[in-house]
């Protein structure tokens, strides 16, 4: 599906959003609408594979829909996020979402996921002067188009030069809170923030928690509403068994390959994986 350039091979990692650190790539054009004669043949879509910030200044010149993009912002960041566990659990480092380390690729059946090039560099001081949330809160600077400069800074006091310097930027501050998945956004960055340290893990653990609810589990008027039911248990189960049978019903229903493959699978792998008491810890989260 790659042709690789220069004398560099694409290594996948066995993460869907990780490649190598060192890979230069680019795509040939490849027809999905080959047909051919001989059986157990797949013929793979064409991929364009462009940088993060110029794949995000083509989404808001595209689109009016800001929900939209919102939840494209989450489902990026979920991926991303799921990205950094995998490799922390490789090697135990702290990866960085810098924006220069990750890639958008776009299938021409129309989806798009990113891919995350991890720094091989590991003793660059540019790479490790921030931290993962700091990473996120440049990430959701780009993919929401905030004005950097109306975004305020929050400092600390530095005893050894006895001046005041900046922490990181305050993006929850900057968004604008218009759909779910703006509010989940703004809650992510907040989690982060909080958890620092020894435990940033945790916070990139619960910060995913946060994006699998809003993406995959009931909507924000259905949660709220089964927060401060009697019934919780028994209404988030309810839930989990009616939204898996319609999962398996599209599924059933659908003819062919889905055009969105890895998307499905987040969210069977969500519903299967849920519980009535996981989904109720993620709702204190969020409405607490």
């Amino acid at each position: 599906m790659f042709r690789t350039w220069p004398q560099r091979a694409l290594v996948t990692q066995q993460h869907p959003n990780v490649v190598s650190p060192l890979a230069t790539f680019n795509t040939p054009h490849l027809s999905t609408g080959t047909c051919t004669n001989v059986d157990n043949v797949a013929v793979l879509p064409s991929a364009s594979v462009i940088d993060f910030r110029q794949y995000w200044r083509d989404e808001h010149d595209g689109s009016s829909d800001s929900e939209s993009l919102e939840q494209t912002a989450c489902l990026t960041l979920a991926r991303l996020l799921s990205a950094v566990v995998y490799l922390h659990e490789c090697s135990s480092d702290v990866p960085r979402l810098l924006p220069r380390h990750v890639l958008m690729t776009v299938l021409d059946t129309g989806e798009c996921y990113p891919l995350l090039r991890p720094s091989s560099r590991v003793s660059n001081s540019s790479d490790t002067a921030g931290t993962i949330a700091d990473d996120i809160a440049e990430l959701i600077l780009v993919m929401l188009r905030l004005d950097s400069s109306a975004v305020v800074q929050r400092r600390k006091s530095d005893p050894s030069t006895k001046r005041e310097k900046p922490v990181g930027i305050d993006v929850a501050a900057a968004i604008s809170p218009q759909s779910s998945y703006s509010r989940c956004l703004q809650r992510v960055v907040r989690c982060l923030r909080q958890k620092t340290g020894s435990s940033w893990i945790e916070g990139v653990k619960e910060s995913i928690q946060l994006l699998d609810f809003t993406l995959w589990g009931p909507s924000e008027d259905e949660a709220r509403m089964i927060a401060i039911s009697d019934g919780r248990d028994t209404a988030l189960r309810v839930w989990l068994s009616v939204t898996r049978c319609r999962l398996l019903a599209e599924l059933a229903a659908a003819e062919g390959m889905s055009q969105n493959g890895l998307e499905v699978a987040e969210r069977a792998t969500f519903l299967s994986l849920a519980t009535e008491s996981s989904l109720l810890e993620v709702t204190k989260v969020l409405f607490t």
